[in-house]
């Protein structure tokens, strides 16, 4: 457990780091005397709790303490690891702060997985020291038992940081359990996790199955509020049910779980690659799910460029347009063509749907949830099988680049694929909610624009995917519409 402490008075940090070590299950105390340095310790990693003096000075050696200085740092620990409690301790007693305390930031969370809601922060007075220690204790060791939660990784190359495991630990306590095993199922470029968790009990029972979405708090609040505004709407059964939500205790990694059904949840790669019969009716599957999404669609006039910047903006292109090798892109870019828009999942690829015992598609992973435009999803699923860093482990052979060149003649593009059916039934998919065939066209050149700032994709391939969008617009010589 680690503990930051800020205190400016040596003689007294001494005597409070004194009376903290000599609690069992304590590892590290970082001490700070300012509120520059404060900052610089919250910065260089999360702490488990943090100990604030209120009147500090603004700098290490600066004669100028105040008690703005330490709500600086209260506040930053508010923005930037919302998860973690702060408690004060004080010379000033002054009963109205504490109350003031309470009553404008009270805040309750369950920071060890205990079910029972424990104060963020509170206030402790500097000649009632033992009260402060006497809490740390409580608080190491709820915090002890909580970490001797075993986390295995499957496979061992999964590497969680303390943060993630953490909140998987809170979880899995909620369930009782002793153990979780943890699988990666998206394996995609997100710095979001993806997991596929097992909470176990002593005797190694399974408890709980679950798809864990463990990311930033700002990531794990706004993708539940998408949750709660769009997610909710899909089709009954087409995606799992939120059950957890991890809001505090892991410092600023927060986490959703998402229930499943049975002891097996594979993902649509892990079906492609076993040559699944099924695979070529999950796309009317998923669009079936997504059904209200796309009753509430419009038809616009929309440039290229706008599609585009939906998927890479300007700036972040700019930094990558070397990448092109000199494919002029401008005629494409200013082309005005109908384009549906309508709530979208906005990240589908194949690690994203996932089945579970019951053997119905589901979808999972939403923080790129919200209005968009309606051939991402379709598009992005049919691209993933080439783009995703899961392709390689799929049937080899496909694509070629003469297959790239040829995208938009759904017959040449998917010659020589294994699995051409569920590639054509996306491509049908997209051409079926698009606002026009101009805006699955756009829709794949702004996808394989984006593929251009990442490091590990095939750029020759999306080159290839730009040329044949830029030469299908080249012939389509009258805009649609």
């Amino acid at each position: 457990m680690r503990i930051l402490l800020i205190e400016d008075n040596p003689g007294f940090a001494i005597e409070v780091e004194r009376a903290i070590r000599a609690i069992p299950e304590i590892d590290d105390v970082v001490w700070a005397r300012s509120r520059d340095g404060a900052l610089t310790a919250l910065a260089a990693g999360s702490c488990d709790l943090v100990v604030l003096d209120r009147r500090i000075p603004s700098a290490d050696d600066v004669l100028d303490d105040h008690p703005d200085h330490g709500w600086t740092v209260f506040q930053a620990v508010r923005t930037q690891s919302s998860g973690t409690p702060v408690w004060f301790l004080t010379g000033t007693e002054d009963a109205d702060f504490a109350i003031d305390i309470n009553n404008a930031y009270g805040k309750t969370e369950d920071l060890h997985g205990l079910r029972i809601a424990e104060q963020m922060y509170q206030v402790f007075w500097k000649r009632r020291i033992a009260d402060c220690v006497r809490k740390i204790a409580e608080f190491t060791a709820r915090r002890a038992a909580l970490e001797r939660i075993a986390v295995h990784s499957q496979p061992p190359t999964l590497v969680l940081n303390a943060d993630e495991s953490r909140a998987i630990r809170i979880c899995t306590r909620r369930h009782n359990g002793s153990m979780v095993d943890v699988t990666s199922l998206n394996g995609g470029l997100s710095n979001s996790r993806v997991l596929k968790v097992v909470v176990k009990a002593a005797d190694t029972r399974v408890l709980v199955i679950a798809a864990a979405k463990v990311s930033s708090l700002a990531e794990t609040i706004a993708e539940a509020e998408k949750y709660r505004k769009d997610i909710s709407r899909l089709a009954p059964g087409g995606f799992p049910q939120l059950t957890e939500r991890i809001d505090a205790g892991a410092g600023n990694t927060g986490g959703l779980f998402y229930g499943m059904v049975g002891d097996r949840v594979e993902s649509l790669f892990d079906r492609i690659r076993a040559g699944h019969l099924s695979i070529a009716q999950i796309p009317s599957e998923i669009r079936a799910i997504m059904g209200t999404w796309y009753q509430g669609k419009r038809v616009e006039q929309i440039q290229i460029s706008q599609i585009r910047r939906k998927l890479i903006g300007d700036t972040i292109l700019h930094r990558h347009r070397a990448e092109l090798e000199g494919i002029d892109t401008s005629g494409i870019e200013s082309r005005t063509i109908p384009a549906a828009t309508c709530c979208q999942h906005g990240d589908l690829h194949c690690a994203n749907v996932v089945f579970d015992g019951r053997g119905r598609a589901m979808l999972i992973d939403f923080g790129d949830t919200g209005p968009s435009f309606a051939a991402v999803d379709p598009v992005t699923l049919e691209l993933s099988t080439i783009f995703h860093s899961q392709h390689a482990t799929l049937p080899s052979g496909w694509p070629s680049e003469e297959n790239m060149l040829e995208w938009t003649q759904i017959d040449r593009a998917t010659a020589g694929c294994q699995f051409g059916p569920f590639v054509t039934a996306c491509r049908e998919w997209a051409n079926g909610e698009a606002g026009s065939p101009d805006e699955v066209v756009a829709v794949a050149y702004a996808y394989a624009m984006r593929q251009l700032k990442y490091r590990d994709t095939n750029k020759q391939l999306a080159r290839a995917l730009i040329r044949a969008c830029i030469e299908y617009f080249r012939i389509t010589r009258t805009p649609s519409g």
